[in-house]
């Protein structure tokens, strides 16, 4: 893949020879954008990345991505170990870093915007597939033992007619690593057209959900085409999901004594 991007540069245009530098010296990078992200990088146009990958015979930048990320895996996988037989970062410094970065990008005015949405709003739906789902629900267990009523369907098509329903009051909380899928998306662009507020929480910026979001947190993530709902990547959505959760026990008497309560309903169940 890559080798066939290096022989093929120099016949191309000075516009396609540019993303092929970019991705050719920023392979791993390259990756972990979306095809937005790339083309405001290099200054070329999004219809220019898209050529350049149907010259390559991909047709998409996501079919790009994962052959890229297919040939980067193999080169790891073909390479020796350090000298101790270990490798350089373990997984668990992978998640820990990742959930470092997260908290850096984290602002704390944003926090507070998100928590004062989720107190004032009427009806609250958190949605997530796949690996976010894992931090959709875990959102949604921390919203039950604050006593905030949260729909979590698991079904998008229930999804989406209780969000057919939503408006200005109600408050739609979307999870998703990428950003970019389909359903969504489309669910998104459903509540925009109600005019429902909704809460972003992706591993990147420039992305159809955060251009659809009223408020955009991100959780950082390593994840390639081929390594896509990565532990890093739920784990930082966690940590988003939990520091939402603090911010309103601590801004809020009545969700601190609702807390106190289950806390005491709990603890009868344990030997």
């Amino acid at each position: 893949m890559l080798p066939n991007i290096k022989i093929s540069a120099p016949n191309m245009t000075p516009t396609m020879q540019r993303i092929a530098a970019f991705v050719l010296d920023h392979p791993e990078e390259t990756t972990q954008m979306s095809v937005e992200e790339l083309s405001t990088h290099i200054k070329v146009s999004i219809a220019s990345v898209y050529r350049f990958c149907r010259e390559m015979n991909y047709q998409t930048f996501s079919h790009l991505k994962l052959a890229i990320a297919r040939e980067l895996s193999t080169q790891v996988r073909d390479g020796s170990p350090d000298s101790d037989g270990e490798p350089a970062h373990t997984l668990f410094d992978e998640y820990a870093e990742k959930v470092r970065e997260t908290g850096s990008f984290l602002n704390a005015k944003t926090l507070a915007s998100v928590t004062d949405l989720i107190l004032r709003s009427d009806r609250i739906m958190v949605v997530g597939l796949g690996a976010s789902g894992i931090g959709a629900s875990f959102l949604h267990y921390k919203f039950s033992r604050a006593g905030i009523v949260c729909h979590r369907p698991m079904d998008m098509h229930l999804a989406t007619m209780l969000a057919s329903s939503f408006g200005p009051k109600d408050l739609l909380i979307v999870f998703s690593a990428s950003g970019a899928t389909r359903d969504i998306v489309d669910i998104c662009g459903l509540a925009t057209k109600s005019k429902t507020p909704i809460v972003g929480i992706t591993s990147r910026r420039k992305n159809p959900v955060e251009k659809y979001s009223t408020f955009h947190l991100v959780a950082v993530a390593s994840d390639s085409p081929v390594t896509s709902g990565s532990g890093a990547s739920v784990i930082s959505q966690i940590a988003l999901a939990d520091s939402i959760y603090i911010d309103i026990y601590n801004r809020n008497e009545s969700i601190r004594k609702h807390v106190e309560l289950t806390t005491d309903t709990i603890i009868s169940k344990h030997l």
